[in-house]
């Protein structure tokens, strides 16, 4: 049985992020649309991992932050006034469960599940009206983020005749991916509708996914 743990940090300078209300669609110059920014990443990572008898696997457990501000304080264009906010990237929880047990020589079960914090994202959360077209109010810089990840498959091996002076050994898997049927979110993405602005979640593996594969071993 094996648990290594480690713990890092590390500092973030020059990192490009866009200027608040940047246009990114249709911009020739969008090198004028971005600032530099500093930062910090930090985190731990533990892992748990058994590698004898009917059961195997490992537990895995990362914990980190990527944090940013804007390095000028002189910059007209501050993000979040220029306290720190997180990084597209930033999700502080990660964990990883696979595991593995031997029925007998033929039949074998395995588990994986994944569960992650969502990433952050800016949500729109009003309107205004500027020279007379209204305008949208976001909200401060990924202050929000997008639903938890969770998904969990299970497969089943079954072993064919292991004979020796066989030429090739075969086996079948059976499983399904996505055993909960869990809408995980890719992507958030805001529509205005009617006057007003509606969300939408895209998912992939949005439902479960059986499957079955033949296997030959020369």
């Amino acid at each position: 049985r094996q648990t290594p743990i480690e713990i890092y940090y590390k500092r973030i300078h020059d990192y490009l992020d866009y200027k608040p209300g940047a246009k990114l669609v249709l911009n020739h110059s969008i090198e004028t649309d971005v600032i530099s920014t500093e930062g910090k990443a930090y985190g731990a990572e533990l892992l748990i991992r058994k590698t004898v008898g009917k059961l195997t696997g490992w537990v895995s457990y990362t914990y980190s932050r990527i944090l940013l501000r804007t390095s000028d304080p002189a910059q007209q264009s501050q993000i979040n006034g220029g306290n720190y906010y997180p990084a597209n990237y930033d999700k502080p929880h990660d964990v990883t469960l696979t595991s593995s047990y031997r029925i007998n020589h033929r039949f074998g079960l395995s588990i994986n599940s994944t569960y992650s914090t969502g990433r952050p994202i800016t949500y729109p959360i009003g309107r205004f009206y500027y020279a007379g077209s209204a305008r949208v109010l976001y909200s401060d810089r990924n202050q929000n983020r997008i639903p938890d990840y969770f998904r969990t498959d299970i497969s089943i091996n079954i072993e064919g005749n292991h004979k020796v002076k066989k030429l090739t050994h075969n086996s079948w898997t059976v499983g399904c991916y996505n055993l909960l049927g869990r809408k995980n979110p890719y992507s958030v993405y805001f529509a205005s509708e009617d006057g007003s602005v509606n969300g939408y979640k895209l998912s992939i593996f949005g439902s479960i996914i059986p499957f079955i594969n033949y296997n030959i071993r020369f």
